[in-house]
């Protein structure tokens, strides 16, 4: 009953406080307030307003708003609409209407698109973000229900480093078919990319895990070794010191040096910051280009070197002087919840140390 008068202001009996709320919604000491109900009389098209402000800021998701939600990880994914048509396999105009929609839904600006480019605003970013970690823990509730009747399903998201194929000891190839023997209900997906981005596909959900050289710590990764690669200075043929029997470190030193854009001179051994860098690549393979070019030497790693279309192109300089071991690692997000396929394929990779 209406504590002002028992429903005589026309609120059939709910009662209404000061902040729009009915008597029965308000908490125990809006309830010890005193009322003007001279000055607030009890409206009942108050609280429909409030309700409906409350259901606008703060919209309920639905399966079409889950659908849009993954078109617009996807738009983000591919960086524009054009790009993503492919993978959404549907056309451009399309994609930009669902990107509408959605925009409408959540009563933001998620992207500017137009003629200068694709570019998320910073609701988007924390939509984008909040969309990852939303289908992240959809993701990990599948497996685990999933899992629930003895077989693990899901997906299993790797990124990895590239020319990590050719390792010796190190096949990832034998690590996904004895995942795959074990676990045949998971989507494997896996991708290759530069260290940088390795980084920014764990970060940003794309990749559950990824396996890679990373000479910078993050507090946001956790860390374990994967195996160890050997890297040895080279140069092509053609270089003044290919020809040379027993080059000397002052010739070294006075060489022209490429080196990997990723790794800081701080991240490099004490022997090598004598060196003179004049240029850089992202990847083994454009560092071995640098190094073809017979105008630099560079450190490669004797797995990527020893393959045959090299020999007799590249040579190590001083091995026993300069050569050096590098870690390779296996890291995931510290903040995303491990998922069983995760999980699984990481106890593989260490049952290979």
């Amino acid at each position: 009953m209406c504590p002002g008068g028992g429903g005589g202001c026309g609120c059939d009996g709910i009662g209404h406080l000061r902040s729009g709320l009915p008597w029965s919604y308000a908490s125990d000491v809006e309830r010890r307030r005193p009322v003007c109900f001279d000055k607030y009389r009890c409206d009942k098209s108050r609280f429909d307003k409030y309700q409906r402000k409350r259901s606008m800021a703060l919209p309920s998701l639905s399966t079409v708003d889950l659908k849009l939600l993954g078109v617009f990880l996807a738009v983000v994914k591919a960086g524009g609409f054009a790009p993503a048509q492919a993978a959404l396999n549907v056309a451009a105009s399309t994609i930009s209407i669902q990107i509408g929609t959605l925009e409408k839904r959540l009563g933001v600006v998620l992207c500017r698109r137009g003629r200068g480019g694709f570019a998320l605003t910073e609701d988007g970013r924390r939509v984008h973000e909040a969309a990852q970690a939303l289908f992240a823990q959809i993701e990990d509730f599948q497996a685990r229900i999933g899992g629930l009747g003895g077989g693990m399903t899901g997906r299993l998201n790797l990124a990895v480093m590239e020319n990590l194929i050719t390792h010796p000891s190190f096949s990832l190839s034998a690590l996904i078919a004895r995942f795959r023997d074990g676990a045949p209900g998971v989507r494997v997906s896996i991708d290759t990319a530069s260290p940088a981005r390795l980084e920014e596909m764990v970060l940003g959900g794309a990749a559950h895990l990824a396996i890679g050289y990373f000479p910078r710590r993050l507090a946001q990764f956790t860390y374990a070794p994967a195996c160890e690669v050997v890297m040895e200075l080279c140069a092509g043929a053609g270089h003044p010191l290919f020809d040379v029997a027993e080059p000397t470190p002052d010739m070294v030193r006075a060489a022209e040096h490429a080196h990997r854009g990723y790794v800081s001179t701080e991240q490099t051994p004490d022997a090598h910051r004598g060196f003179v860098f004049t240029a850089e690549a992202q990847s083994v393979e454009a560092l071995a280009i640098l190094v073809l070019s017979g105008r630099y030497l560079a450190f490669l790693p004797t797995h990527f070197t020893r393959r045959p279309g090299y020999a007799g192109r590249i040579r190590p300089i001083l091995p026993e002087r300069y050569a050096y071991r590098s870690s390779i690692e296996i890291v995931r997000n510290r903040a995303a919840p491990m998922t069983a396929p995760a999980a699984r394929f990481m106890e593989l990779v260490a049952a290979c140390q």
